[in-house]
């Protein structure tokens, strides 16, 4: 490993926060998930789609016109029961993706991302429940999504 790859020492990072008994832990790396994708394109894609729907406070419409027009109709986001369910069969994440970051605290970051992608679409907080993940040994990853 070269001395300026900052992967052992994120990897140490995520090791030191798991172990942490504050919530604030988790949620300073969900934080980092927010941030990423306000500063992607795909924020800027969301809020325009919520812009775009006459009636904002229908989550059904909203939903179906997210995975529509934003998700591709790609049947690993889908409901049940009256939760979102959001499945990966691959970590999407360019960090893991690159070998660099393998600790499964970094899953915290997902949880951020996917909570704001839905708190802006539906303009509510949602609760995002990490139910499998790929760097805890599963063989995909899975999201329940619940407006609270």
């Amino acid at each position: 490993m070269e001395s300026n790859d900052p992967s052992a020492w994120i990897n140490t990072i995520l090791s030191e926060l798991s172990t942490s008994k504050s919530s604030d832990a988790a949620a300073a790396v969900e934080n980092c998930g927010r941030a990423c994708l306000k500063s992607s394109e795909g924020f800027e894609a969301i809020r325009a789609l919520r812009a775009s729907v006459a009636h904002k406070d229908d989550m059904d419409l909203l939903f179906d016109t997210y995975k529509a027009e934003l998700y591709d109709n790609r049947p690993s986001l889908y409901k049940k029961e009256g939760a979102i369910y959001l499945e990966y069969a691959d970590c999407a994440c360019g960090m893991v993706t690159s070998g660099k970051v393998t600790h499964p605290f970094l899953c915290n970051c997902t949880i951020g991302y996917t909570r704001q992608i839905f708190e802006t679409l539906f303009g509510r907080p949602v609760k995002v429940t990490l139910l499998k993940s790929i760097l805890n040994g599963d063989n995909i990853c899975l999201q329940e999504i619940t407006v609270t």
